[in-house]
């Protein structure tokens, strides 16, 4: 895990996922969702149930707890969840990427999770929103 400076401090991590910063435009399969869902359980505090979707590395290197730590940790630095506000999906270096805009008592996060070709969670990020 690693805490950056921009405008509002935030949790920056990621879990085994080799994803680079360059999208394509067209995404192959609509996943958006299925990240609406993610993001809710997790605004909900059903970890076991985000951890359930992720692939097998995802479940070794974040384990329901972790995941319960790195959300919480989010929540202390931009306060408590509010709700979505938007969506987006693209395609990096062959994965499908979703990223869901939340809002938060303190400022907008993205957060970026990443779906390998059998639809499992394969990356996961929250970092500020542009």
């Amino acid at each position: 895990m690693k805490i950056v400076q921009s405008g509002v401090v935030c949790l920056l991590f990621c879990i085994a996922c080799g994803v680079r910063e360059q999208a394509e435009v067209i995404p192959s399969i609509d996943l958006t969702s299925r990240a609406q869902d993610f993001v809710t359980m997790l605004s909900q505090g059903d970890y076991i149930g985000c951890v359930a979707t992720f692939d097998e590395t995802m479940k070794t290197g974040l384990p329901e707890p972790k995941l319960q730590e790195a959300w919480n940790t989010i929540q202390i630095q931009v306060g408590n969840f509010e709700k979505q506000i938007g969506l987006r999906q693209t395609r990096e270096a062959g994965y499908e990427v979703v990223y869901v805009t939340c809002q938060f008592e303190k400022g907008k996060i993205d957060v970026k999770v990443v779906y390998n070709g059998a639809e499992e969670v394969t990356g996961l990020w929250f970092r500020p929103a542009p």
